[in-house]
């Protein structure tokens, strides 16, 4: 009788994890925000790889696009990267150095945290910016954009 309550008490617990491993995958993810004057509330994966990239510089509104991100959570950022952009971040800012230093570009804004990227993107026109789910109850006055119609990646 022991060995089968010890199987029972087992599968409780990895049905209990099992039921928990949906929010603790939320808090790796992330999500697009743009500042309030941006038009946009979907976009393809190819749409945002083109404007992270600098291949896509402006708006349809006619205003340039800039791009704020954080390096603080490197981790994050990094599977961002990877999975939407095709690069991982030290060759994402290699990239962006020679564009800039070609003179083809003007480079992503990059803060030590999330909230300074949220603040970035409230006070800028035309912004676009990655931030993590856990800075969601911070973006009163932006818009979250979804990307091929998932607004979480």
């Amino acid at each position: 009788m022991k060995f089968f309550n010890k199987i029972i008490k087992s599968l409780l617990l990895v049905s209990v994890l099992a039921l928990l491993a949906p929010s603790l995958y939320a808090d790796s993810k992330g999500v697009i925000v743009v500042s309030k004057d941006v038009n946009v509330k979907n976009l393809s994966k190819k749409e945002l790889e083109r404007i992270f990239l600098g291949k896509t510089t402006i708006w349809d509104n006619g205003k340039r696009i800039q791009i704020g991100l954080s390096t603080a959570d490197g981790e994050k950022t990094d599977h961002f990267f990877k999975e939407m952009i095709g690069k991982n971040q030290r060759r994402f800012k290699k990239y962006w150095l020679k564009l800039v230093f070609a003179g083809y570009g003007i480079a992503p804004k990059l803060f030590s945290d999330n909230s300074k990227v949220i603040s970035y993107t409230k006070r800028q026109e035309g912004v676009i910016s990655f931030i993590t789910a856990e800075e969601l109850e911070n973006i009163e006055g932006l818009k979250i954009v979804s990307i091929d119609g998932k607004k979480f990646f």
